[in-house]
């Protein structure tokens, strides 16, 4: 598990489910900045995985995944989700993501820099690695999100924390917050879809 300071943790949430945690850390954090927070420490179902985030602004983090990179990664994986099963829910993710990146502020082209890469685990997807530079992100393998990696909630909890804080510096920002409310609606069609999965893998008999 990543060593953390309990002092520099500004935020905690949780999966719908209760089983996986995101920790968001303010260490390291320059007030210049524009945001409460650098590292997030995502609970992977085995251990703790390290993700740098920065808003994508002027005034972030110097280094870190942008919310449109991870807007990106979130898109691709439900893509190849709504390919494999066209019926059980991710469409309706997709939609959520889709209003959120035609919401967020002009910047780098979405995902500027992302591919994507076959992981180390057995999955019915054909990627699950997403790379950036030397940032990395290993998603969990499994549609139901039951095993090891970062499930594609958290992603979008990260995405939604980010986007709280930066509505309360700027409270006046419309496209903000069509922004984070479409994320939100996101976060609430992704744990629907994510039930439909575990009830048709517990269907199939599936370990889980």
């Amino acid at each position: 598990m990543i060593d953390l300071d309990e002092k520099s943790i500004v935020a905690a949430r949780r999966t719908a489910d209760g089983e996986r945690f995101a920790l968001f850390s303010n260490a390291d954090v320059r007030p210049f900045w524009g945001q409460n927070f650098w590292a997030v420490v995502l609970d992977t179902g085995g251990d703790g995985f390290g993700l740098p985030v920065r808003y994508g602004t002027v005034c972030s983090a110097p280094s870190g995944w942008t919310l449109r990179q991870l807007i990106c990664v979130a898109q691709a994986r439900m893509a190849v989700e709504h390919a494999r099963m066209p019926e059980a829910g991710a469409l309706a993710v997709l939609d959520a993501l889709g209003r959120a990146a035609r919401s967020m502020h002009v910047g780098e082209t979405l995902g500027s820099g992302v591919d994507f890469r076959p992981g180390a685990q057995p999955s019915p997807y054909q990627w699950t690695v997403a790379r950036c530079g030397d940032l990395h992100i290993e998603l969990c393998p499994d549609p139901a999100s039951r095993e090891e990696g970062v499930v594609p909630e958290l992603l979008l909890i990260v995405i939604d924390e980010a986007l709280r804080d930066w509505t309360d510096r700027a409270p006046y920002n419309r496209r903000l917050w069509e922004c984070r409310h479409a994320i939100q609606d996101a976060i609430e069609a992704e744990t629907r879809r994510v039930r439909i999965a575990r009830l048709i893998a517990d269907a199939a008999g599936e370990p889980g």
